[in-house]
């Protein structure tokens, strides 16, 4: 390209940015129907959006379709409509499919951060075949789609392309009462037959901020965040038949009636705090867990679908991640410190209670839970959550007497989170603390569980350049969890902690203990933004730390340490579309100086031009390793070097036949292990798929 050619393409740039960095939303003086048919009046007048930007595949390149958008209000709620442009509107990939599952297809999506706090957010998307997705967006990079809002959007395909409607009420938003609002706000939309990805403002590929980048939302006067008292009273009936045990005195013929009732309250307390409370809470329409067969020594992780609880969960959830958006892990088993299946979970049971047959509650009832949620000041993030669940009873009969056991006692869980961001997001800094504590009325059950459960941790990050390339982040916390005498040496033993190890010096079951104190922390040093990456960390997890009163922990007796880096090609150069290669070393050890991992890693993808891809993984332990789990308890072993491979290769997802095939191998003195795998996608319509992935293996 000339210097007069770079000259006029620099100046086109600079001028687009200026002229495009508002969206403004226009008072509707009209009602609108959400038919996804843009016939209303309101829709003639000129678009607040009609210049968008590829991010994929040609990096700010012009989008190979027109797409045109407005954006409208009234007093209750927001509205979008778009106009996606297509030369071939037979070809669009309009897939009916679940709500959430955003495949390889069309799709249109506003992205908005009402608070303007460039961290926050929620997204709404629509397809052409009228799926829909949603979510919440924080810590600037990250998204979580288990939020789901109350909203509508339709679509609809015609012979210029496709459209959309969206109306979306401000009571699912959380923004400031203030004058003027502003707010953050992007748009994209996806061609999936020419996998592109057009936004308004995009990230570009090896930096990071997402959030932080929309342009601003004005216009809206006169709006308010919704602060009414919201109660939703509920009834349930249950009918149940299954075949019946003769003998059995509480079900004999199978047949049982269940009745129950509750409500769920939602109030404003001001423009930035919402109050959700519950009373007998009802989640019967919850998508159930997956059943499994856990024949290992760590409990089964189960991911919260519960609505009451996902609502906010982000304020909890990032504990100790703020700042950052890649965290490398190798083999450090990092503590969910708010697990908040641990509420209202299955009954502990009652390892005393012997029965030939029993009736008890499949789930502890909670009683009552409420949470607040939301924003104080400036930068400042609070969240809170209290409930208390009920004393649950076994009815049980054994050589023919009937009586009645205490399963579950009356517990209190309670969580607090602060977290305050400083200097535009470059520092922030924050605390979380759960208490457990729980009231037993059979006293032989005390020695079942802890009395209570008590974490408290501090995280914080900062970036230490202006262009927010290299981050420091982590958290440092202590737990104490008390119990009897009984109880605590139950808990020095069971598969966390392992304390009964026979060759370990460093830690010995100590029978008198009514208590554990335990301590552990993790920081990461990393470069996110560049064709050159970075990530590095340390962390460890004290032997007599404990947090699954409230949390999730797998392991203790941790010490981690990994160093990686790598280079990212972006651009294409005829062959490659893209291209990564990458490495790390990580080592593990105990708290008494035992290797227990080490490990040698390398990694790669490249991507054609005709979008097939092929990624691998190498990998060794240079030296042997001790294994202080095998045994469950028991003596040390010893893991030898190890080493091994994998790689895919997946053809273009946006064809009607897709095709992955992968293999690997692992090899060591103990054992060999190799195994493939073949899948395939045919997709005969738009809206229907199949796809079989058969496997084979050799251990």
């Amino acid at each position: 390209m000339s210097f007069w050619g770079r000259w006029v393409l620099m100046v086109s740039f600079i001028c687009w940015t200026m002229f495009a960095a508002e969206v403004k939303a226009v008072k509707l003086n009209q009602p609108i129907v959400v038919d996804g048919k843009l016939t209303e009046s309101f829709w003639s007048i000129p678009p607040a959006v009609s210049e968008f930007k590829q991010k994929d595949p040609n990096q700010g390149g012009v989008p190979s379709e027109r797409t045109e958008v407005w954006v409208a209000y009234d007093n209750d709620a927001l509205y979008v409509a778009a106009r996606m442009h297509d030369s071939s509107p037979d070809s669009i990939m309009a897939f009916l499919d679940r709500r959430d599952n955003l495949s390889n297809a069309d799709w249109f999506g506003v992205f908005l951060d009402p608070y303007r706090d460039k961290r926050s957010g929620n997204y709404f998307v629509v397809g052409p075949a009228g799926t829909l997705a949603d979510g919440v967006m924080y810590n600037d990079d990250w998204d979580d789609s288990d939020w789901d809002g109350v909203w509508e959007g339709k679509s609809n395909v015609d012979e210029q392309g496709w459209t959309i409607e969206m109306r979306i009420p401000f009571s699912q938003l959380r923004f400031q009462e203030k004058e003027p609002q502003l707010w953050g706000i992007n748009f994209r939309r996806d061609i999936g037959r020419k996998n592109e990805q057009d936004y308004l403002v995009y990230t570009p590929r090896m930096e990071s901020g997402y959030v932080s980048r929309f342009q601003e939302l004005v216009g809206l006067e006169g709006i308010k965040p919704a602060n009414a008292l919201e109660i939703l009273p509920f009834v349930t009936a249950k009918h149940e038949r299954i075949p019946g045990k003769q003998g059995n005195p509480f079900n004999a013929d199978g047949i049982q009636n269940i009745y129950d009732a509750g409500a769920d309250l939602k109030y404003g307390i001001s423009s930035n705090l919402i109050l959700d409370a519950t009373i007998n809470p009802d989640f019967g329409q919850v998508e159930v867990d997956p059943a499994t067969v856990n024949l290992s020594d760590v409990e089964s992780f189960y991911q919260e679908k519960r609505p009451f609880f996902i609502e906010g969960a982000s304020t909890f959830s990032n504990f100790g991640r703020g700042g950052g958006r890649n965290f490398w892990n190798f083999n450090f088993p990092n503590p969910t410190f708010f697990y908040s299946r641990r509420i209202g979970r299955s009954p502990n049971w009652n390892d005393t209670l012997s029965a030939d047959y029993a009736d008890a509650p499949i789930a502890t009832r909670i009683l009552g839970a409420g949470k607040i949620t939301g924003k104080l000041g400036d930068g400042w993030n609070v969240g809170t959550i209290h409930a208390l669940t009920r004393r649950e009873f076994a009815d049980y009969q054994f050589n023919g007497v009937k009586g009645r056991a205490e399963i579950e006692p009356a517990t209190y869980y309670g969580v607090a989170r602060v977290q305050k961001e400083m200097n535009d997001g470059r520092q922030g800094v924050g605390i979380l603390s759960t208490l457990t504590t729980r009231d037993f009325e059979d006293q032989t059950f005390r020695n079942r569980m802890n009395f209570s459960g008590l974490f408290t941790g501090v995280d914080g990050w900062t970036f230490l350049d202006d262009e927010k390339a290299w981050v420091i982040t982590g958290y440092a916390g202590f737990s104490r969890t008390a119990g009897s005498k009984e109880r605590m040496v139950r808990l020095q033993r069971n598969s966390a902690h392992y304390f009964q190890r026979p060759d370990a010096s460093h830690i010995e079951v100590d029978s008198n203990a009514t208590s554990l104190t335990g301590f552990s922390g993790r920081v990461y040093l990393m470069k996110q933004k560049g064709s050159f990456f970075f990530n590095s960390s340390f962390g460890f997890i004290d032997p007599n730390f404990d947090v699954n009163d409230l949390g999730y922990l797998s392991r203790t007796d941790v010490i981690n340490a990994h160093v990686g880096a790598g280079y990212n090609w972006t651009e294409s150069d005829g062959i490659f579309r893209r291209k990564e290669i990458g490495g790390a070393f990580a080592q593990n050890y105990d708290f008494q100086g035992n290797l227990t991992n080490n490990v040698l890693f390398n990694f790669g993808f490249v991507q054609l031009m005709n979008y097939y891809s092929v990624n691998w993984n190498l990998f060794m332990t240079p030296e042997e390793a001790f294994n202080t789990r095998r045994t469950r308890g028991g003596p040390l072993t010893i893991n030898a070097k190890t080493s091994g491979y994998n790689w895919n290769f997946s053809s273009d997802y946006s064809k009607p036949i897709v095709v992955e095939i992968s293999q690997g191998k692992e090899h060591s003195r103990q054992f060999n292990s190799t195994w493939y795998n073949f899948w395939i996608q045919f997709r005969p319509v738009a809206n229907a798929t199949f796809s079989v992935g058969p496997g084979y293996s050799i251990n």
